[in-house]
């Protein structure tokens, strides 16, 4: 089950990356955020907590990019599941 969430959470990160790439009208403190936020997950060792932190995120994209909310509750779902 641990790999199966593994590769989930390898999935939601390269979605986040394809959809930063193919959204140009984020603004540039948005895609910074968004950069950041994916490469500390996909470095994640265990003992850092990213939902809140996704989640806000999410919430703050939901109206004008619903794809990036859901990639982001995607990942945060996933990190649950391997709990991260």
């Amino acid at each position: 089950m641990a790999r199966m969430s593994k590769e989930t959470l390898h999935d939601a990160i390269a979605r986040l990356h394809a959809e930063l790439r193919d959204t140009p009208q984020l603004d540039d403190e948005a895609r910074r955020m968004l950069q950041e936020i994916a490469g500390e997950v996909g470095g994640a060792t265990g003992t850092e907590t990213h939902a809140p932190r996704l989640e806000a995120m999410a919430a703050r994209f939901e109206a004008g990019h619903p794809s990036l909310a859901a990639s982001l509750r995607g990942i945060a779902d996933a990190l649950g599941r391997i709990g991260l």
